[in-house]
């Protein structure tokens, strides 16, 4: 059998457990469920001071939660970047590729690709996508990946699978989608990239401790 069919009657056969899973602890998943509110996620990291943004009625019916937000993160030097985060206990299409919303917003992947972020835990680097988008005049590059328990993966596939594992053992940790992204100015595209990866070092301990 080729291997790639193999790894996808592998998944259906994990999902579909999971499945069955999620109707034999509905209680826990409900308790879990409001136990974590990313609301509470720091305003403040470092130096970087937030502002709120709005998001679309339609959007928070797409995630099917509304445990998110979309943040404008600013520092002293007037750097800007904008922080999304959707988590979800009892959801797995919460946290989807957001390729999916851009292309139905009208935005243009011009590029897409990985890159490692490096962060201060010697344990524990970032493997993200990286995107180059484009809406109308307007540039920008989009870090994300996802976040399920303590494991961070760039790959929607795997997260579903590490989500599905963990609902089979009865833990259901919760899974995150963290997109950082940042507007480019005369073709700025490797110092905005440099100060995603910056931001996101400061940000991931409070990563692990307010989404778990």
């Amino acid at each position: 059998m080729h291997n790639t069919n193999r790894h996808f009657i592998i998944m259906g056969m994990l999902l579909a457990l999971a499945a069955l899973a999620s109707l034999y602890f509905p209680l826990t998943d409900r308790q879990q469920s409001t136990l974590v509110s990313i609301q509470h996620f720091p305003r403040t990291i470092g130096q970087w001071v937030s502002q709120d943004l709005p998001i679309s009625a339609q959007d928070l019916v797409i995630l099917k939660t509304d445990n998110v937000f979309l943040r404008r993160y600013q520092n002293p030097r007037g750097q800007k970047v904008y922080l999304y985060i959707v988590y979800s206990q009892t959801s797995r299409s919460a946290a989807h590729p957001p390729e999916i919303c851009y292309t139905g917003d009208g935005v243009s992947i011009l590029e897409k690709d990985h890159d490692a972020i490096a962060v201060h835990d010697p344990h524990l680097t970032i493997n993200a996508a990286r995107l180059l988008l484009k809406a109308n005049h307007m540039y920008q590059v989009s870090y994300y990946w996802f976040k399920v328990g303590n494991k961070f993966t760039s790959n929607y596939l795997k997260e579903q699978l590490l989500v599905a594992y963990d609902t089979l053992l009865g833990k259901r940790k919760g899974s995150a989608l963290i997109r950082i992204s940042a507007d480019l100015d005369h073709d700025n595209e490797k110092s905005a990239s440099q100060m995603i990866k910056d931001f996101a070092d400061q940000m991931t301990p409070q990563l692990l401790q307010y989404l778990p």
